[in-house]
């Protein structure tokens, strides 16, 4: 891509987010700023379940018998 069709793209994409931007009201950007912050919010979240599940799974092979514990940090 030439520098020309990059800043063309640039141009392009930057007015057109300026024009969502500004042709939006107070209240619309605060419920889409909300939107976003609960997306992110529920994508962490989903997130750090996943490594809590890991966790107590690795926990829970720890107690059955045949099953070497790894050493944790707390244990030292």
């Amino acid at each position: 891509m030439s520098a020309r069709e990059a800043a063309t793209n640039a141009a392009t994409y930057t007015s057109a987010g300026g024009a969502i931007l500004f042709g939006m009201s107070a209240n619309e950007i605060a419920a889409a700023v909300g939107a976003a912050v609960a997306i992110l919010t529920f994508l962490t979240n989903l997130w750090y379940k996943h490594q809590h599940l890991r966790l107590a799974k690795a926990k829970a092979e720890c107690v059955k018998p045949g099953f070497p514990c790894p050493e944790s940090p707390a244990d030292e």
